[in-house]
Order: C-alpha cells, then sequence, then structure tokens
C-alpha cells in the first residue's frame, strides 16, 4: 500500500529516522490501522527542516524505508491569513515539484485544518486515481472563531471545510457532535479515535484523603481556560484543603499561568510538566492524581486527554463542550458542567470534588465506570475500523 498524509508538523528526514512536531500515531509501528511493514511509500506533506530537533522520532521511518518528505520551510504565521497564505502556495510549490513520487499514491489522507481544501484539490489533478480521505476531528470554524471572534473568518473556513468534503472520496467524522453538524451527505461517516492500549488501561482509583490532585492536561490557549484548575485549587486552599496541582501541556499563556500559580500556591503545591512526549510517562504521570479537569469553550471534537484520563481511573469534571458529551454521563462515569461565567464554573467543580472526596464510595464507582468505558474506546478497536475502512476504499 501506498499511501500520502497531509499535516502542519515540521519534519526531519535522513535515511534511518523522521523526526515530527507532531505526534503521528498513538500505536507504534502502525499508522491508519496499517503496520509500517505493510506500506511500500509513505509521504509525508508538511514543512522540511534541514536539522534535527527536539521532536517525535520514529527511527523506522527513515529514507531507507522509502519515506519521503514533501513541503518547503516554515515560514512562521506572524500575520495570520498572508502568511498562511504563503505557506500554502509554498507547499503546493513543492507538491508540484515532487509529482513523479505522488503519482503512484493510493491513498491520501488528511485531518481537516484550512490547508486541507487547498492541498486535495492539487493533489487530486496530479493524482485522480488516489482515494482521498479528510478527517474531521475537531471543529476547526467554532475553535478559530473562539480565538479569533470573526464572523468572516469562520465562513471561510466552514466553506474550506465544505471543499474539502467535496473533493474527499470519503470523509471521517470523529464524533456525532461533529457528525450533527458537518454531516454533508453520503461521504461522511462516523469514525470514531482514541490514544489509548488496552495494555495501558489502569485499574479503578480511590480518592487520596490527605490531599485534593487536580490536574489539566492540555495546550496553555485561552479556548482551553486553563487558568480555571488554577481558580478551583485556590478555591478549595481557601477552603482548608491541601491541594496540588498537575498542568501538563504549553503555550500562549504560560508566563500568566506561571505568575498566577505562584501568587496562589507555595512552591510544592502545584508543578508545571510541559509537554510529556513519552506515552508511558505521561500516563504514568496522569494516573498519580485525581480529578481531570477540563474546562473548554465549546467546539472541542473529542478531547482524547479524557479517554487518557479514564483509563487510568481518574475522575473528570469537564464543561459541556461538543464531542466529549458522548463519553461522558453524567454522574456515572463522570461529571459535566455547563458553559458559564468563570466563577459559576468554579464553584460548580470545587461542589463535586468536596462531594466526592467526602463520598469515596461514590468517587471509586465513579473511577470503575471512567474505566470500563475507556476499554471500549481502545486504539485496537479503532484502528481495526480504520483498517477496514481504507481496504474498503481500495476495492472499489
Amino acid at each position: 500500500m501506498k499511501i500520502c498524509i497531509i499535516t502542519k508538523n515540521k519534519f526531519f528526514i535522513d535515511e534511518e529516522k523522521l523526526i515530527s512536531s507532531g505526534l503521528l500515531t498513538y500505536e507504534e509501528n502502525h499508522i491508519l490501522g496499517c503496520n509500517f511493514n505493510e506500506l511500500e511509500k509513505i509521504i509525508f506533506i508538511g514543512f522540511k527542516e534541514e536539522k534535527p530537533f527536539d521532536g517525535y522520532v520514529y527511527n523506522n521511518l527513515g529514507k531507507k524505508n522509502n519515506v519521503f518528505v514533501v513541503g518547503p520551510k516554515w515560514k512562521e504565521e506572524e500575520k495570520y491569513i498572508i502568511d498562511r497564505l504563503i505557506n500554502i502556495y509554498k507547499i503546493i510549490i513543492e507538491i508540484f515539484k515532487n509529482k513523479k513520487i505522488l503519482k503512484d499514491i493510493q491513498i491520501i489522507y488528511s485531518p481537516f485544518f484550512e490547508y486541507t481544501a487547498f492541498l486535495l484539490f492539487i493533489l487530486k489533478l496530479i493524482n485522480s486515481k488516489s482515494k482521498f480521505i479528510n478527517y474531521i476531528i475537531g471543529d476547526y470554524p467554532e475553535c478559530n472563531y473562539q480565538k479569533k471572534k470573526k464572523h468572516f473568518l469562520k465562513f471561510v473556513l466552514l466553506v474550506f471545510m465544505k471543499i474539502s468534503i467535496l473533493i474527499s472520496t470519503e470523509t471521517w467524522i470523529i464524533s456525532d457532535y461533529l457528525f450533527k453538524k458537518y454531516n454533508y451527505g453520503k461521504k461522511c461517516i462516523k469514525i470514531p479515535f482514541s490514544s489509548i492500549s488496552n495494555n495501558e488501561i489502569n485499574l479503578p482509583k480511590r480518592c487520596s484523603t490527605s490531599i485534593i490532585k487536580l490536574l489539566f492536561v492540555g495546550r496553555f490557549a485561552q479556548e482551553k481556560n486553563p487558568h480555571i484548575p488554577c481558580l478551583v485549587a485556590k478555591k478549595l486552599k481557601e477552603k482548608g484543603n491541601n491541594i496540588f496541582l498537575g498542568m501538563i501541556g504549553d503555550g500562549e499563556l504560560y508566563n500568566s499561568l506561571n505568575i498566577l500559580c505562584k501568587n496562589y500556591f507555595l512552591e510544592q503545591e502545584y508543578q508545571f510538566y510541559g509537554w510529556i512526549k513519552d506515552r508511558k510517562e505521561l500516563l504514568k504521570e496522569i494516573s498519580g492524581f485525581d480529578f481531570l479537569i477540563f474546562p473548554s469553550t465549546k467546539g472541542e471534537g473529542l478531547g482524547l486527554v479524557i479517554i487518557e484520563a479514564m483509563s487510568q481511573g481518574l475522575v473528570v469534571v469537564a464543561t459541556k463542550c461538543g464531542g466529549l458529551e458522548e463519553m461522558i454521563k453524567n454522574e456515572f462515569n463522570g461529571f459535566l458542567i455547563d458553559l458559564a461565567e468563570d466563577n459559576l464554573i468554579v464553584d460548580r467543580t470545587v461542589e463535586l470534588i468536596e462531594l466526592l472526596t467526602k463520598n469515596p464510595l461514590k468517587y471509586y464507582s465513579t473511577s470503575t465506570n471512567a474505566i470500563d468505558t475507556a476499554k471500549e474506546l481502545t486504539i485496537e478497536k479503532m484502528f481495526h475500523i480504520q483498517r477496514q475502512r481504507i481496504l474498503n476504499l481500495l476495492k472499489k
């Protein structure tokens, strides 16, 4: 099988290895449900770096394995629209330069982002026989609107999304929430996703009685509301509870969050971990906490960190912000809070956490149900579905 994967990642490649700025697959030696050994050729379209950098390393995806990277050097997108158009133009030029190696590709896959419509159209001109898969894994138009507050930009992204769906042979949509919004016809099917393997699922937890351990995992970006876990921990502390707050991730709000925590907490009461790239280390850190707080604004496609937290037995307290409402059954395997003003979200989260810490049986039953939910959402099950879809497409 010969596949092409479109991303916005930066790549470095040599004979032995590929380094990617973003995670390409959650399962070793597999991508899109296919073992690397099955793939005669893999092409990654993104941005090419000349020197190695600190990223995700794939030692079995070097040039000697018939792996190629097509793309220009990344241009920083300081001017949101102009610089993105420049990057799109530069990628298109590189695609035409490398059209010979793209002509025999069988599957072209891309998660939806603003470049997708342009690149799928160009690739269709070069290789119309390929099967094109467009995967909607998040509410991209809504998330961009939440950041920029520009209705025109949201409209443009909605148009690009519809064009991507029309060009594609098949469009996968990660959740019912997104399927209801972006199901534009028979080409669209729901294909869920996961980041947890069977052997990574832990046992149910019992809540710590001496200290409340709270966790946030994600980008430190406005739409993720990473300040809310800080406010929750602060209020719990003011009410006489011993607390520890863990912040896994990074982003534009790091400095302001760091200042916030220094003002609210003692040094031993919080920790910033950065991004944890090693899967085993990440799950080990997650398993040491009692509660995951997920306070995003609306637009979340699914929230893979919720599956990861559930798999380790944590109780999740989340806002009603999108696809995660399909996983979390309120008061059964986690808790859902209405989107509201920050102080109302904080008050309700504190109320739930105090209730559960005083009721260990309720905490344990919720943790048990979370584990059972994670068992139904494993990588193995999701990859099997993806693999069958791809094999079916190749038969057409």
